[in-house]
């Protein structure tokens, strides 16, 4: 009897060049496990910084990389109920983490490194970490959260507490545009600092009240002050770190501020005085990793609520992952890999729907 293989393009070395597409046996299913054919996955920064090295250098190799996306199931374990053949699903990042507090041991249930992510034909997830697919979305826009927007609605904290407060997001990247998106819908006050001013007038129709572009600290702060009558930011969603975190950001908090820390794009490392502001400005500092299943659930229902859909900005095909992962798009929005170029997993999807009409 002949072994039947699958696709999948593994991460073998660190580089770009390390990423090589290989056929892989095709295991069975544990009781509690779910088999999806892969639609479509998304790009973060997460998955190239992993793929370089620069990322966790110690993780073991090979794995499969991309931490987002979304597909048709295609097979179920003995023990699953909540989902059947042909049902649409997303993938949650952090399996293990459905709900409470972050667990240590939970880092070890993370999609595209260390577990195997969705480059591939296909994957196999537990049932608690696939969620559906909203009514009326695309494959390629449900790829596209599990990181990045569950990343800013946990950064945004209790989105009913947003109206009329400022929030200061960073950059148009894909967290700093989800949280925009998801803040100026709740009534929030954002400004956005950017150095890409070609995107300040989709920036203001994503609801940006104020951007702010290339220029010095000090004018930039000023800037923040002046909008907000010099009482500062309420919060601050932090992709950058470093200098932008001591100099600009905590200077620009309003006294009881948060800010949510998300990154390091610019620099892991800070230099000078961090607690003399902290306790001056009584502020809260917390990091952030993502979130739970839960705060996905909570994500999906708002984004439903109010109509909202992730926003795509190019797409690629799986073989040139390579040029995926370093792509930088000129508008807002998410790199995208169709990974169901022939459509498979949709006929799969309609085929095992039910006919309404026997």
């Amino acid at each position: 009897m002949n072994e039947q293989r699958t696709w999948a393009y593994e991460s073998r070395t660190s580089g770009l060049d390390g990423i090589r597409r290989v056929m892989r046996p095709r295991r069975a299913l544990a009781a509690d496990e779910v088999r999806v054919k892969v639609a479509a996955a998304a790009i973060n920064y997460r998955d190239y910084a992993l793929a370089i090295g620069d990322y966790l250098p110690q993780m073991p190799r090979p794995y499969v990389p991309l931490s987002e996306g979304a597909g048709v199931v295609t097979e179920v374990g003995r023990d699953t109920s909540r989902l059947k053949l042909g049902d649409r699903v997303l993938g949650h990042y952090t399996s293990a983490w459905l709900d409470g507090a972050f667990e240590p041991s939970f880092h070890d249930s993370k999609v595209g490194g260390p577990l195997d992510g969705w480059l591939a034909e296909e994957v196999i997830m537990p049932a608690n970490a696939l969620l559906p697919v909203p009514e009326g979305w695309s494959f390629e826009q449900a790829a596209s959260l599990a990181i990045s927007g569950v990343t800013a609605w946990h950064a945004l904290g209790d989105i009913s507490a947003l109206q009329d407060r400022f929030v200061l997001i960073e950059g148009s990247g894909n967290v700093s545009l989800m949280a925009l998106q998801l803040a100026a819908q709740a009534g929030a006050r954002p400004i956005v600092l950017t150095s890409r001013q070609h995107l300040a007038s989709e920036l203001q129709q994503c609801g940006a009240e104020a951007v702010i572009g290339p220029g010095d600290t000090a004018t930039r702060l000023e800037r923040i002050m002046w909008f907000t009558g010099g009482r500062g930011v309420d919060l601050a969603v932090e992709v950058a770190g470093g200098d932008t975190l001591m100099s600009l950001v905590l200077p620009a908090m309003a006294t009881g501020g948060r800010v949510a820390v998300v990154g390091f794009l610019d620099d892991s490392h800070v230099h000078g005085d961090l607690v003399g502001p902290l306790l001056k400005g009584l502020l809260r500092l917390e990091g952030i990793s993502v979130g739970s299943r839960r705060h996905f659930e909570e994500l999906l229902a708002f984004m439903r609520a109010h109509q909202m859909r992730p926003s795509i900005a190019e797409s690629f095909a799986p073989e040139d992952i390579q040029q995926a992962l370093v792509h930088r798009p000129q508008a807002l929005g998410k790199v995208v890999v169709v990974m169901d170029e022939q459509g498979e997993a949709r006929r799969f999807h309609v085929k095992h729907q039910p006919d309404i009409h026997r």
